[in-house]
């Protein structure tokens, strides 16, 4: 009997941890089953570092900005003749005059204070070379043959920064619903899906 009782405390115990660390690892799998379905047929390489942080802003993006009267776009590099300058994470297009109205940086940084300075030179660099009249700067998606005219993005007023979990408190405009860690785990989900042929994937030649 007392052999009895004391194999039932060792597997309570062994139930008691296992719940813990389940609480304490997994991601938020409710916000996470919506998420993963939106993401699932759009091809993208998740091996590319912050990549899963900025298609998870893109829907934030999405359900703030009707579908019907603007476009969002993921990767817009910007250059002269010579050079790539910068890119642009998050660029939020008005349909009716194909202007953009809204640029947002996409930081997953595990140093927050680091990443939100990174973001605020971007933007700084991005107004400083869309204004110059020295430059002939030009427009190239990331992911797929597109080009865009600068006269597109010479009145955008509008800029935000977005983190992970935790970012809004250390200044960022707006953060996602996962910390660093769920994020790897959601990274490594999605490549997953695509190694089984059940998730979209990238052209080769996206990088």
């Amino acid at each position: 009997m007392q052999l009895t009782k004391q194999v039932s405390s060792h597997q309570f115990k062994q139930w008691l941890t296992s719940l813990v660390t389940l609480f304490f690892v997994t991601p938020v799998f409710g916000s996470w089953d919506e998420d993963f379905q939106l993401l699932k047929d759009r091809p993208r390489s998740y091996e590319v570092a912050g990549a899963i942080c900025e298609e998870l802003a893109r829907i934030k993006f999405e359900k703030q900005y009707n579908n019907s009267n603007y476009e969002i776009e993921v990767g817009i590099a910007y250059g002269d003749r010579q050079r790539t300058i910068g890119e642009l994470d998050i660029i939020v297009f008005s349909r009716e005059t194909q202007s953009v109205i809204h640029i947002a940086e996409v930081k997953c940084w595990k140093d927050m204070s680091a990443g939100l300075e990174k973001a605020r030179d971007q933007r700084l660099r991005f107004l400083n070379n869309v204004k110059s009249t020295q430059k002939q700067i030009s427009f190239q998606s990331t992911s797929r043959d597109q080009t865009f005219a600068v006269d597109q993005f010479r009145n955008v007023t509008s800029f935000s920064t977005i983190g992970q979990k935790g970012s809004v408190e250390a200044g960022y405009d707006a953060e996602l619903d996962y910390d660093l860690r769920e994020l790897h785990h959601l990274s490594m989900d999605m490549i997953r899906c695509q190694d089984r042929s059940e998730c979209a994937k990238p052209a080769k030649s996206e990088k």
